[in-house]
């Protein structure tokens, strides 16, 4: 017996060692990334300009292919700003409202019920002008707006989706979209962002293949009412987001918790996301020749959420690679043949534990919770390139969502300037990049998190009536969208403004819950705490990776984590801790 149990110790310990070195191995991923930023001329007064052409990848720095208009070809890049109807449309019965109402004393949509005039959201549905008006003098030439399929066909398409839909809503969105356009900017419309209909989810929405068929027809439907209004067609806005927090952990409508063994099959192709996206690819495949029918113009791609993913400890490193493929790659790998352009929704990086999403005390972040690394954009850009222009050599990509929530507007000027300059680069270097969408034109609605994240360049008053008020923010993107170019003064004068406020002890909101570990679970704040500005050059270029050493002494905090967290279990007292981190100081 003790000779069986040595051998097992030296087995367990064995494969302990193994994977550890493999852990060591794979860290050279993070460590030395593939795509690492070229060259930026800080002494040129314009450090991009994007209206002067696309540049050949044979361009020796990004300083060079700024000033260097021979090797260009003409630009056609275009700017433009984000919306979608959940989180803007006023007088829509969705899922979204049900679930802010909450049960039985539960409230999962939080900073919600105790902010004015909630269910309004901006009331684009019925004052579009207001917000299309602030859009068109920025500058921007595309508006990206969705059509919600519930509010156009409110009972289950048995017979048809031109037998069921409502002919008045139709009518109202044809008017608006004739709005954009009258303001002189073109239409990307997403057809599915984020909000199923009721009469969906009342048998399993995309998990059953009866969504798929229905989704189909809308499609088609779309087409033959909206086509002559729409430049830019989006089938679907991140699903594999919609799907994780919706089918697998429960914290977006209906808000069904799963049980432990369907939580762990989630991810699966036998669980629910694997259902979900496997009938959501299929819907996708059969849209885009629906749409394509007859339009040989037509234009069709995605709303695609990518992220850099990185391990906080070293032995995270496989978790964080496998959740980078899967977030980044896994269903375009499927779909990328029926795409004319990619969308990226590129917000930032997330540090991943086996033990939870970490909010590093050294890291950047957004109100919601994103950490700040213009590099990854740049890098994603070039990933993408390399990956797909064999498979798909005309693939188009578009920026079609980034943005910071940012209360103070602090943050969001250089945060806005580094990811433009990151996407400049990647043009440099030869990915074909059509265009940029900032999030957003004005605070909206940001699904579970409520009002609390404040992503829009326009601030809005719900205890004034919407009213509406530029931020700085607003005008920095006015300035770029006019005339094309980032320049060195903008970029030095809003770091300066940021030090600044860093020398100062500046504060700003924060809106993600953490335990006393610091990690971040899917619960956000009805009334935001304050976080202090982390002093850190997160610029374009200037981020510094940390070594393995810091990797290495992580693992152990990770180690104290998982050993806190069976003491819980095996106790009895498992529960998520929402007191904020110690990174956090006060409330607001």
């Amino acid at each position: 017996m003790a000779r069986l149990l040595a051998c097992c110790c030296a087995a367990v310990w064995g494969a302990f060692l193994l994977y550890a070195l493999t852990c060591a191995t794979l860290l050279a991923f993070f460590l030395w990334p593939a795509s690492p930023p070229p060259l930026l001329d800080e002494g040129k007064d314009v450090l991009a300009d994007f209206f002067a052409g696309s540049c050949s990848p044979s361009v020796d720095s990004f300083a060079d292919a700024s000033n260097n208009p021979g090797n260009c070809e003409p630009s056609n890049f275009f700017f433009g700003l984000a919306t979608a109807p959940a989180h803007v449309e006023d007088n829509l019965n969705d899922s979204w409202i049900d679930f802010a109402g909450g049960k039985d004393g539960h409230f999962p949509v939080r900073a919600w019920n105790n902010v004015p005039l909630p269910d309004q959201r901006l009331r684009f549905w019925t004052e579009p002008d207001i917000d299309l008006r602030l859009a068109k003098e920025t500058g921007v030439t595309v508006f990206r707006l969705g059509i919600d399929w519930g509010r156009i066909v409110a009972a289950e398409p048995i017979n048809g989706t031109e037998k069921t839909a409502d002919k008045a809503v139709v009518e109202h969105y044809k008017w608006i979209l004739q709005r954009v356009h009258d303001h002189g900017m073109q239409v990307m419309l997403t057809l599915f962002h984020h909000s199923i209909p009721k009469w969906a989810m009342s048998y399993g929405g995309w998990t059953d293949k009866r969504t798929v068929s229905y989704f189909v027809d809308f499609v088609r439907y779309a087409k033959e009412q909206f086509g002559s209004y729409v430049d830019y067609w989006i089938t679907f806005n991140e699903p594999h987001i919609f799907v994780i927090l919706s089918h697998c952990s429960g914290d977006w409508p209906p808000g069904k918790k799963l049980s432990t063994m369907e939580s762990l099959i989630c991810l699966t192709p036998f669980g629910q996301f694997g259902k979900a996206m496997d009938s959501i690819i299929r819907a996708h495949i059969i849209s885009y020749d629906v749409l394509h029918e007859g339009d040989s113009k037509a234009f069709v791609g995605i709303a695609h959420n990518v992220g850099v993913i990185k391990p906080f400890g070293l032995l995270d490193v496989p978790v964080a690679l496998a959740s980078r493929w899967l977030m980044n790659f896994h269903w375009i790998d499927h779909i990328y043949g029926h795409l004319d352009f990619c969308g990226l929704n590129y917000y930032g990086q997330e540090i991943l534990s086996v033990a939870g999403l970490i909010l590093a005390e050294d890291e950047e972040y957004s109100e919601g919770g994103r950490g700040v690394y213009p590099d990854g954009l740049y890098e994603l850009l070039l990933e993408f390139q390399q990956r797909y222009k064999v498979r798909r050599p005309n693939l188009r990509y578009i920026i079609t969502e980034n943005g910071f929530s940012d209360a103070r507007d602090i943050l969001r000027r250089p945060y806005l300037l580094e990811h433009l300059l990151a996407v400049h680069a990647a043009i440099s270097q030869g990915v074909p990049i059509e265009g940029y969408l900032h999030w957003t034109v004005t605070d909206n609605w940001e699904w579970a998190d409520g009002y609390c994240p404040k992503f829009g360049l326009v601030d809005v008053d719900r205890g004034d009536n919407l009213k509406r008020y530029p931020r700085p923010s607003y005008y920095l993107y006015k300035e770029i969208a006019t005339t094309g170019i980032v320049t060195r003064k903008q970029r030095e004068r809003e770091w300066a403004t940021l030090q600044a406020e860093i020398n100062q002890g500046g504060m700003r909101p924060f809106c993600r819950s953490a335990d006393q570990f610091n990690r971040m679970w899917a619960d956000s704040l009805d009334i935001p705490v304050m976080r202090r500005i982390v002093e850190r050059d997160w610029r374009f270029g200037k981020y510094q990776i940390h070594g393995s050493m810091t990797y290495l002494l992580r693992s152990v905090e990770v180690a104290k984590m998982l050993f806190h967290d069976a003491f819980c279990v095996l106790s009895g007292k498992f529960a998520k801790l929402n007191a904020p981190s110690q990174t956090v100081d006060e409330e607001l």
